[in-house]
């Protein structure tokens, strides 16, 4: 059994409505708000002239940025196994197809493009394999709410598996093992009930590698800035993803000996804006800022150097629409790592497939990150997020 530390709490220690801000799953929508302090887009008077490359915009080395391979550990520090581990062969299909399996899925809450995404390719697969969607619950954020929407889940005799993402690691667990002991099949999407082990009590966990988009993050900082201090904003919070994703990006900046990291905490997201300010006030020759998700905390410090009249850069984790149009206007956000939900749902329902099948399933699954900046921002918006982009961003590229 691993360590009491490594057992994150998905919600604890703050409220519902603050991490709902652009963090259920780690993907905003573009409609967040930003604790009152207004989204900062505008005419690119954010950016970072000097670096911004003319016309043209920052070109970074992509492929040099991109991660060989995936670089996470899951919560336990399992090695991540890639998607290709749980593909289906012919006749696993086949058999799949010939059983008939229903399966439900509880998410965390319903309002953001993660959440869409992950439902839209989770109903594809199963349609495909011929699986039966019998109910798809959304509790709000409310762990009281979530388990009794599992207990009743558990009780159900016509449910074989289940896919779910905890609202609260802890405060779930007894709801999770009804269902364990209803002796359906369990897939953790981003984070695991505490604990649970694999692979008695549950098939598996799939999730983006968030350690690779810290990497992308730092990688991108470097390019950016040959030197200097880089402002980090920490989640103070145990929250396995947004973990990960500092490790990277910190381990980047530290092992390069070329920066100095200022680490500022901050537990609402919604409430970034103060801290960022008095992270620029101390450190007014800073050369960089790195925020570990874009909406709302990245919003609000991009926010927070325009009205310090500064000139950094700043690069992050994540594309929504909120982070797209700050790319595409020359904001100080240059680029982010960016998860891929839509591929992450098509993964899950492998991972149960195989498991109702009796299969081997590994614990941890990681999605490749995708480095995504200005200059494959038009590319990149449809392949992950599945819709061409709106106006708020193409209207830049005219």
């Amino acid at each position: 059994m691993t360590s009491q530390k490594n057992r994150r709490a998905f919600l604890r220690g703050i409220g519902a409505v603050g991490l709902g801000i652009g963090l259920a799953g780690c993907s905003g929508d573009g409609n967040s708000g930003d604790g009152g302090g207004g989204t900062a887009t505008g005419d690119g008077s954010t950016g970072t002239s000097s670096s911004d490359g003319g016309a043209g915009g920052v070109q970074f080395d992509l492929d040099a940025i991109d991660p060989e391979g995936l670089v996470g550990q899951g919560p336990y520090g399992e090695e991540a196994a890639a998607p290709e581990s749980v593909a289906l062969s012919e006749t696993e299909v086949s058999d799949v197809q010939n059983e008939g399996f229903n399966v439900e899925i509880v998410f965390h809450y319903k309002g953001d493009t993660w959440v869409r995404l992950q439902r839209e390719a989770i109903k594809k697969r199963t349609s495909d394999l011929g699986m039966n969607i019998t109910g798809i619950h959304y509790p709000d954020f409310s762990a009281q709410k979530q388990s009794n929407i599992l207990e009743t889940v558990a009780q159900k005799d016509n449910v074989d598996g289940v896919f779910s993402i905890p609202v609260d690691t802890a405060a779930t667990t007894d709801a999770y093992q009804a269902v364990l002991d209803a002796g359906k099949e369990l897939v953790f999407m981003d984070n695991v009930a505490e604990g649970f082990q694999h692979p008695s009590d549950y098939a598996g966990l799939v999730a983006a590698d968030n350690r690779g988009m810290g990497t992308i993050g730092g990688r991108m900082m470097t390019e950016l800035v040959d030197s200097g201090k880089i402002i980090f904003l920490e989640f103070d919070v145990p929250f396995y993803v947004v973990d990960e994703r500092e490790t990277g990006a910190k381990q980047v900046l530290q092992e390069s000996g070329n920066y100095e990291v200022k680490t500022y905490g901050f537990t609402d997201p919604g409430k970034v804006l103060q801290v960022a300010q008095d992270a620029l006030t101390s450190n007014p020759d800073a050369a960089g800022l790195w925020a570990p998700w874009v909406d709302a905390p990245g919003a609000q410090a991009i926010q927070a150097i325009r009205q310090a009249g500064m000139d950094i850069p700043v690069t992050s984790c994540d594309l929504g629409e909120r982070s797209a149009v700050l790319m595409a206007e020359r904001s100080a956000l240059k680029g982010v790592g960016s998860q891929q939900p839509y591929a992450q749902g098509l993964t899950e329902v492998d991972v149960m497939a195989k498991a109702l099948l009796g299969k081997e399933t590994p614990p941890y699954i990681g999605l490749p990150s995708p480095p995504v900046a200005r200059q494959n921002l038009l590319e990149m918006y449809p392949e992950i997020l599945k819709e061409e982009p709106p106006e708020t961003v193409t209207k830049h590229f005219q």
